[in-house]
């Protein structure tokens, strides 16, 4: 792997010679851990070229390095960072002051305090290893995703792949949304009435801050996504756990229109989507139906005051 050459600079009021401070500078970053073993160094004339030094001072500082097992020369592939270094330590940013910033004050309550779920590193090894959103090598397709990703690399789409649309999603992509995944889920939409979203996490963030409001009210699953509660408390509603069996979502419909479980006033319903949850059920098709049309009752009435 190759080091950019945006990784070198010539700090300002260091002393020495020209030749002394980029030894320096590449013995630092190579014992520090910023430069591991095995990657090359930039070539003499494009690191002279971004330091604006000659290139001659360059190629000397390159052969003292070599010389002294920093950097290694391989014919005409350039230098390396040497196998021979001491043992390099995990890099480690330089410590600086505490900043006297109260970010708190500034962001305003903008960001959840809400305690992360914690995965351990060596999840894999666990007998039952209940970790959500991870995806199965031995059950992802990989000839298909390879030719995919070939094709979407390849010179003949290049312009489809680096295009900017500004405001508008990837049309093939929301083509075949329309035309393959809604269906099988018993959804039809529009063109215009589909978002493309960097996952599950940032639709749920959208959906919130549109549609809660400080005071309002939502009703989850339980057990569900946790996530999702850091989001409703964010935008300054509050929540309500509704308990799940083996068809999901549990409701009944209510006289003033609402749900049994839940008060009355609740505005937002969330529903499980067709995926499993840790110990959650998707909510069945019946439940989907009866829920959708709670919601419609609860539309038309605000219309219609």
């Amino acid at each position: 792997m190759a080091i950019p050459v945006e990784s070198f600079f010539l700090a300002e009021g260091v002393g020495g010679t020209l030749q002394q401070r980029i030894r320096s500078m590449v013995a630092d970053g190579i014992l520090t851990g910023r430069f591991r073993a095995g990657e090359r160094m930039p070539s003499s004339r494009g690191l002279a070229a971004h330091l604006g030094v000659s290139r001659i001072t360059v190629t000397l500082a390159y052969t003292e390095l070599v010389a002294a097992d920093y950097l290694t020369a391989r014919g005409r592939s350039g230098y390396f960072v040497s196998d021979g270094v001491p043992v390099q330590p995990g890099f480690r940013p330089a410590p600086r002051a505490q900043s006297s910033v109260d970010w708190a004050a500034i962001l305003a309550g903008r960001f959840s305090r809400m305690e992360r779920v914690e995965r351990p590193e060596d999840w894999r090894a666990y007998p039952f290893p209940f970790i959500y959103g991870q995806a199965d090598p031995t059950l992802f397709d990989h000839q298909n995703w390879r030719l995919c990703a070939l094709q979407a690399l390849g010179r003949r789409e290049f312009e489809t792949l680096t295009a900017d649309r500004y405001e508008r999603d990837d049309p093939m992509l929301i083509e075949y949304l329309l035309r393959n995944i809604l269906p099988r889920r018993g959804i039809e939409a529009r063109p215009s009435e589909v978002l493309v979203t960097m996952g599950a996490q940032n639709a749920l963030w959208l959906a919130a801050q549109v549609l809660l409001r400080p005071g309002g009210h939502a009703v989850v699953e339980n057990p569900g996504y946790p996530g999702f509660r850091a989001m409703v408390a964010q935008a300054g509603a509050r929540v309500t756990p509704v308990e799940v069996d083996e068809g999901g979502f549990r409701w009944r419909p209510c006289p003033r229109g609402s749900m049994s479980s839940s008060p009355p006033q609740a505005t937002r319903a969330r529903p499980m989507p067709p995926c499993r949850w840790r110990g959650g059920r998707p909510c069945c098709g019946r439940r989907r139906s009866g829920i959708s049309l709670w919601w419609k009752m609860i539309t038309s009435s605000r219309c219609l005051s």
